[in-house]
């Protein structure tokens, strides 16, 4: 293949453009193309390109009389633009849930609180609407809701909120007598008969009220069996943890070399199956389309999801989730989230963001005068093949992310000039803009209905060891995610000092060696030099249906291997020289192929665990007797791949 054919500039400039700001309409690229034009060409070329280091090209920014007076201008229409609370809209979506409550719409009446849950101010803050009181009463309704869909530890959740937010004394007996039925739903009886003790208490002989509240508890208890909830459990690393590389299996180790840079490989024999990294994020951000279905902070898709307690921008799954969000990156992040939406900014751009914010100043410094020893400070950026232009476009964007920080009180200093620790921040937002392009990873879900399934992103992550492992088309490994961990599980037998190699998107089997190559060259800047793009193997449907099997010499340590059909079962091998009989090696061929078929169908009936085991052991047979490719075996992975996805972000539609 010639060298140029998969070369393609301008595709990837594209995507590199694309990594920075996804959304053409945002007024980011306007302005940076007005900076194209007012700096010149020659500016741009002969001394903005002759900076070498993120501090000098952030200072000529700043302070070149081609640009200084124009980034000046940019800067200072930066201003808040967020999403606000809104107590009307709340009551008029509380009133309508209530309406739907009277005619037994669970469903639909518990998006509707929801929906007044986060559009709710603070409690007393909006007299006019509910005497200030909208969040506890929202809360009470979905509360309702919940408990009639025998959501009990969601609804007990939302009664203890709403009285903390000065539920009306009015409600508190029914308050009390629902956290009862809340709690003999989840199977605490003593906690649950303290709850009825208190709301007799508070009814005060009221016998009409009390049979009435039994009547309900009779209704939602024995009226039909509680559905069981399940809950998907996070794997853990098998077998022993590495004490050198985190969050990673002792099988694994790490290599380096001048072609590959760092990549893990295999420290001794690993087995199919293994899950050999189980990592948090080092940042994650979910995308803002995604802001209405799932956890601002973890991911989790919501159900009964609580607000900011100052925009109505974002949503948590749990107290605990919100909590955590506005004690770190959210009480900056909070009221420029549309002003960021409308910036046109990939998510990358947020995520860059997120890398600060959720430290912390303090933190911060600290990470950036000890940044040679950091760990994210050694993942690959490939500056040195960046062009100016590039460098323009993400330094610009610096600025803007530390304009957002300097307005959000990220800093001491309540003052538009940048002073050198700004600059430092600043430095640490243009470095994880270039480092995000090549190592984030797109966090994702399996939607299922009830004919097929599809994989759909949710955020953006960046995993400090997940990041550590190369890129072949033929994949060592499958990848899902619990929440925003990532898990990575082996779906072949690895032997000792063998790469073990992810994907980063295109699989032989689906892709051709030029949309490979030219994906990876203009999405990662690297040509691939996997055994299936060096040997060119044919992918589905253009020629791997046709490829010979290729059976081992039984020999052990022997290399050989034969190619079928063969004339005669017993043969001479002409590496060991020794005469061998692959009849038992035909006869396992066949049998691997029965057992993808069998665990195929354990899959149409959603026995995953089954399968997986079927799976691992019949893939683990053929390549002990023979090699790739091989399609049966290839999309035996893939199936493998699926059932290994079964412990991760699933959701049912």
């Amino acid at each position: 293949m010639a060298l140029g054919n998969f070369q393609d500039v301008e595709y990837r400039q594209i995507c590199s453009e694309k990594t920075l700001q996804s959304n053409s309409q945002g007024f980011f690229l306007d302005c940076y193309n007005m900076f194209i034009q007012e700096a010149g060409n020659k500016w741009i070329k002969t001394i903005f390109g002759k900076a070498k280091s993120d501090k000098e090209r952030l200072e000529l920014l700043y302070k070149s009389q081609e640009t200084s007076e124009l980034l000046r201008n940019f800067l200072n229409n930066i201003q808040e633009v967020f999403r606000s609370k809104n107590a009307e809209v709340s009551q008029k979506r509380r009133l309508e849930g209530e309406t739907l409550i009277k005619q037994n719409d669970y469903n639909r009446a518990l998006i509707l609180f929801s929906q007044s849950v986060i559009r709710a101010p603070k409690t007393g803050t909006e007299k006019r609407f509910d005497s200030g009181l909208s969040l506890s009463l929202a809360l009470w309704g979905r509360s309702e809701a919940l408990l009639h869909l025998k959501k009990f530890s969601e609804a007990l959740m939302d009664i203890q909120q709403a009285l903390k937010e000065n539920l009306p004394a009015s409600f508190k007996a029914r308050a009390f007598w629902n956290m009862g039925i809340c709690y003999e739903g989840t199977n605490e009886p003593s906690r649950a008969k303290i709850s009825f003790n208190l709301a007799e208490n508070l009814l005060q002989n009221d016998l009409e009220k009390l049979q009435k509240l039994i009547g309900l508890k009779r209704q939602i208890l024995n009226n039909s069996e509680k559905i069981p909830e399940m809950h998907s459990i996070k794997p853990n690393i098998s077998g022993n943890i590495n004490e050198i590389i985190p969050n990673v299996s002792r099988k694994l180790k790490v290599k380096s070399s001048k072609k590959f840079g760092r990549y893990m490989v295999a420290g001794e024999r690993i087995p199919v199956g293994d899950h050999l990294v189980v990592e948090s994020p080092y940042a994650a951000c979910l995308l803002p389309e995604m802001s209405g279905t799932h956890c601002h902070e973890c991911f989790k898709r919501l159900l009964a999801p609580y607000g900011c307690e100052d925009c109505a921008s974002v949503a948590f799954c749990s107290v605990e989730c919100r909590e955590k969000a506005q004690k770190t990156y959210h009480q900056y992040e909070c009221k420029f989230l549309d002003l960021l939406i409308g910036s046109g900014m990939s998510i990358l751009g947020y995520t860059a963001l997120r890398m600060v914010t959720q430290k912390g100043l303090a933190e911060c410094l600290k990470i950036y005068k000890n940044r040679d020893k950091e760990p994210i400070y050694k993942l690959c950026t490939n500056s040195h093949l960046r062009s100016p232009e590039d460098f323009l476009q993400r330094t610009l964007m610096s600025t803007f992310l530390l304009r957002i920080l300097q307005k959000s009180h990220f800093f001491p200093e309540n003052t538009n000039q940048i002073s050198e620790m700004q600059l430092s921040i600043g430095e640490m937002i243009l470095f994880n803009l270039q480092m995000l392009q090549f190592n984030a990873h797109e966090v994702y879900e399996t939607i299922i209905d009830k004919l097929k399934s599809k994989i759909s992103h949710i955020g953006v992550a960046v995993y400090l060891s997940a990041s550590l492992f190369n890129h072949a088309c033929n994949p060592a490994l499958s990848r899902h995610f619990f929440g925003k961990d990532i898990i990575l599980s082996s779906l072949r037998p690895l032997e000792a000092n063998e790469i073990v190699p992810e994907n980063y998107g295109p699989v032989f089997t689906r892709k051709t060696l030029m949309e490979r190559k030219r994906c990876l060259w203009s999405r990662y800047w690297f040509d691939c030099c996997c055994v299936a793009c060096e040997q060119e193997w044919p992918g589905i449907g253009r020629g791997l249906e046709g490829v010979n099997k290729r059976l081992r010499c039984t020999t052990e340590e022997c290399k050989q291997f034969f190619t079928t059909p063969l004339k005669k079962n017993i043969v001479e091998c002409s590496k060991c020289r020794k005469t061998i009989d692959l009849t038992k090696h035909i006869e396992l061929s066949f049998w691997c192929e029965t057992q993808y078929q069998v665990a195929a169908d354990e899959m149409e009936k959603n026995q995953f665990e089954n399968a997986t085991k079927r799976l691992s052991e019949a893939i683990t047979v053929f390549y002990r007797i023979s090699c790739s490719p091989n399609k049966e075996t290839h999309m035996a992975e893939e199936m493998l791949s699926k059932c290994l996805a079964q412990s991760g972000n699933q959701f049912k539609s």
